[in-house]
């Protein structure tokens, strides 16, 4: 039997308060787990979008670098090898196939200002000098080279006669804003706005 100065409506009273209690502490343990969970998704999306935009600037200062070299004619060198080899036939012709499909030579003329800026938008960019860890000074040293990599990638694509994007619009992938968008940003710089 229960003592006498126990209340049996104790429990009763006091129910709110502890479902709320245990629904609480239940609550936050599963949002800290589809938090963390979240967080990583979401983590390893925006890392992706990060390196794919350094993937694009190494992947044109490869292009830039390889259509400054000139284009050298193998096919008399490997013609003369062949013939002291004796290997005439089907593999030499798909030798010399090979050799013909290069990258054509950038049209305007090659100065070493636009050999040192392809070199250093290369280093810039190369994957294997970033630190892929989540600390802030990677990050700062990711976000600077990246910001320095864009600029020379617009210096060169301006000096080779190309848009400063593959896609030939705006730098970033996006599309052009046009007039008239409805966008709030239209009207903030708006003359008729006072």
């Amino acid at each position: 039997m229960s003592s006498p100065s126990e209340d049996p409506f104790d429990s009763l009273l006091t129910l709110e308060d502890s479902l709320y209690s245990t629904a609480y502490a239940l609550g936050a343990s599963d949002g800290a787990h589809a938090g963390r969970i979240e967080g990583r998704i979401f983590g390893l999306e925006k890392g992706f979008e990060r390196f794919a935009e350094l993937g694009e600037l190494h992947g044109r200062s490869v292009v830039w670098a390889s259509r400054l070299l000139p284009a050298q004619d193998g096919k008399s060198t490997r013609r003369e090898a062949r013939r002291e080899e004796g290997e005439e036939g089907e593999e030499g012709e798909e030798e010399e196939e090979r050799v013909r499909l290069h990258l054509p030579p950038l049209p305007h003329p090659v100065t070493a200002r636009l050999h040192t800026n392809t070199t250093l938008l290369h280093a810039l960019t190369d994957p294997s000098t970033f630190d892929a860890s989540n600390h802030e000074a990677a990050v700062a040293d990711y976000d600077d080279r990246f910001r320095r990599a864009g600029a020379k990638c617009k210096v060169i694509a301006r000096m080779v006669g190309e848009s400063e994007s593959p896609e030939g619009g705006q730098e970033g992938g996006g599309k052009a804003r046009g007039v008239g968008d409805a966008s709030m940003e239209d009207f903030a710089g708006s003359r008729l706005v006072g």
